[in-house]
């Protein structure tokens, strides 16, 4: 792609990451054109990209769509992800560095303080919990996971954050940071990954939950 589809894409991508845009939003074209100020090409060839990751789905004489999950997508995406992020934590185990155990347990923090009120900031606690996978992102120090934990995740980004709205989500997600964080801090790698599987992993009835969650946003 070129500059301008980069710009596009990045856009886009923008929006999505901010939950500007969720699972099932059209797209609007002409705005994009119009509001940076491109040709139709670069826009078509973002769309073509974003399409061939997953993240957009385009529908013949339909546009394109924020790609939504129906209950047994979002089950086998969240297997997926939960995979991907134990192998994160893995690794994140045996090279996190000590800035980056600094790093981490300031998220871990943030997560807690959020969780329990003792704080509020601008952000919402989908934000401060992606600080923490973050971080440990950064301390697996692979690339190529790093590319594909991002790509996965941006396809379930509206989910994720749906999840976190839910009644005591925050508050168990951030009791399981700690846990990791200690596994991490700890170099045990088998007990980070379980717990991270554990932590990402959707039962039936919390997908059923997200969803419900979802379709009562958009009414």
């Amino acid at each position: 792609m070129g500059a301008q589809a980069d710009q596009v894409r990045d856009d886009i991508l923008g929006r999505v990451r901010s939950r500007e845009l969720m699972p099932g939003d059209r797209i609007d074209e002409t705005d994009l054109r119009e509001r940076l100020s491109l040709s139709g090409t670069p826009v078509r060839e973002a769309l073509i990209s974003l399409e061939a990751t997953g993240i957009v789905q385009r529908i013949p004489r339909g546009g394109a769509r924020i790609t939504s999950l129906d209950l047994e997508g979002l089950m086998k995406m969240i297997e997926v992800l939960a995979e991907i992020e134990g192998a994160v934590v893995y690794r994140a185990a045996r090279r996190i560095n000590t800035a980056q155990a600094e790093i981490l347990q300031q998220a871990t923090q943030a997560c807690l303080d959020h969780a329990n009120g003792k704080e509020q900031p601008h952000d919402s606690y989908y934000d401060v919990n992606l600080a923490f996978h973050t971080a440990l992102v950064e301390a697996a120090g692979n690339q190529h996971l790093e590319e594909v934990t991002y790509q996965v995740g941006n396809r379930l980004i509206g989910y994720l954050s749906a999840r976190h709205n839910l009644p005591g989500e925050p508050q168990r997600s951030a009791n399981d940071h700690v846990a990791i964080c200690e596994a991490v801090l700890e170099a045990k790698g088998d007990l980070a990954r379980d717990l991270m599987i554990r932590h990402v992993i959707f039962s039936d009835t919390l997908a059923l939950d997200v969803m419900n969650a979802m379709r009562n946003a958009n009414d």
